[in-house]
C-alpha cells in the first residue's frame, strides 16, 4: 500500500519546529543584510517623511503542515528499505570505487610469485560486491524519496506570498507580502538529505527572502515589481533569480553557516529546470549585469526567461566590454 508524504510529515517530531524557530531569529537579519547589498535594493516605503523611511516588514511564519502540491506525493511500500540504502549512500559509493580500485591491484598480484598468498577473494568476488553496492546505488537514484519532494513543480519546504488584487498593480504599491516556512516538511527532508534541519532552515528561509528582495525591494525611484506583473512571470525567471541570489548570499556567510551552500548545491539536481536557470549567470556575468538586467525587465514588465537573458547579454557587453 503507498505510503502517503503527509502522514510522514505529521510524524517528524515536534522539537523540529523550536529548531526550525531559533535558526530564522538569528539567521534572518544576517541573510536580510546579505539580500540588500547583493541586490542593492531597499526594503524602505519611501523617503518623504520619517513615516516613510521605517522598512517594508515581511513575515516570516513558521508553520505546521504542508503546501497543497504536496498534497498527493505517496511512496511505495518499500520506502523503509530506500531509507536505510539513502543513510548508507556514502559506504555503497566507496564500496563501488574501492572495489573497482582492487580489482586491478589483484591482477598485479596475481602476477607475482605464490599468487594464492596475496590475492584472497577471487576477482569474481571483487565484482560481484562492486555489482552489488551499484545495483543499490541505482535502485536508491531512482526511488529517492527526496527526488519526489524537490522534483515538484514549485517551492514546497517553504513559500513567498503575496496580494494580487489590483490595488497591488503599481509599480510603487507594497503588497501584502509574507514567508511561510513548513518546518514539518523542512525536518523530513533534512532527514533524507543527511543535514542538519538548522542549515536547511537557512538555505529555505534564503530562497523565500531572495523572491522577497527580488519582487518587493525598491530600486533607486521607489519601484518595484508589481505583484500582479510578477505574478505571471515565468517561472524560470523567478525562480533564476532567486536562486541566483541564495548561492550569492550563501556564498557571502559560510564563516556563520559553512555547511548551507553545500546542501544547496546538492539539491539542485533534483529539482526541476526552472531552478537551475541561474547556472550560467553565477560563472558568465557579473553581478551588476545580473542586476541590471533585472530592474530592466521589471522596469518593462516583461515576464520571460528570454527576455531576462537577452538583456543579461547586452548588459555584460555593455558593461565589460
Amino acid at each position: 500500500m503507498p505510503i502517503r508524504l503527509t502522514e510522514l510529515i505529521e510524524k517528524v517530531p515536534p522539537e523540529v519546529e523550536n529548531r526550525v524557530k531559533k535558526t530564522l531569529s538569528h539567521a534572518k537579519p544576517i541573510l536580510q543584510e546579505m539580500l540588500r547589498r547583493e541586490c542593492r535594493l531597499t526594503m524602505r516605503k519611501g523617503e518623504s517623511d520619517e513615516e516613510d523611511r521605517k522598512n517594508v516588514q515581511v513575515p516570516v511564519e513558521v508553520a505546521p503542515g504542508h503546501p497543497v502540491i504536496l498534497e498527493d506525493v505517496t511512496f511505495p511500500d518499500d520506502l523503509e528499505r530506500i531509507l536505510l540504502l539513502g543513510r548508507e549512500r556514502a559506504a555503497l559509493e566507496s564500496a563501488r570505487a574501492s572495489a573497482d580500485a582492487l580489482i586491478p591491484l589483484r591482477a598485479k598480484l596475481a602476477q607475482r610469485s605464490a599468487p594464492d598468498q596475496w590475492t584472497g577473494a577471487t576477482e569474481a568476488e571483487i565484482r560481484s560486491v562492486r555489482d552489488w553496492a551499484d545495483t543499490l546505488l541505482k535502485r536508491l537514484d531512482e526511488s529517492d524519496p527526496i527526488k519526489a519532494v524537490l522534483a515538484v513543480s514549485e517551492d514546497c519546504l517553504g513559500v513567498y506570498s503575496f496580494d494580487i488584487s489590483a490595488l497591488f498593480a503599481d509599480e510603487y504599491a507594497i503588497n501584502g507580502a509574507r514567508i511561510r516556512l513548513y518546518w514539518g516538511v523542512i525536518g523530513l527532508c533534512a532527514e533524507w538529505m543527511g543535514c542538519t534541519v538548522e542549515d536547511l532552515t537557512v538555505v529555505v528561509l534564503t530562497h523565500e527572502l531572495a523572491h522577497a528582495y527580488t519582487q518587493l525591494g525598491a530600486d533607486i525611484d521607489g519601484r518595484r515589481w508589481p505583484a500582479t506583473v510578477f505574478n505571471r512571470v515565468e517561472m524560470g525567471l523567478a525562480e533564476g533569480l532567486a536562486q541566483y541570489y541564495t548561492d550569492r548570499v550563501l556564498n557571502r556567510v559560510q564563516k556563520q553557516h559553512p555547511a548551507a551552500l553545500g546542501v544547496f548545491l546538492k539539491m539542485q539536481p533534483q529539482q526541476p529546470e526552472p531552478y537551475r536557470a541561474h547556472q550560467p549567470w553565477l560563472t558568465a556575468y557579473s553581478p551588476e549585469a545580473v542586476r541590471r538586467a533585472m530592474l530592466e525587465v521589471r522596469y518593462w514588465k516583461e515576464l520571460k526567461l528570454s527576455d531576462f537573458n537577452r538583456r543579461l547579454n547586452k548588459a555584460q557587453q555593455e558593461l565589460h566590454p
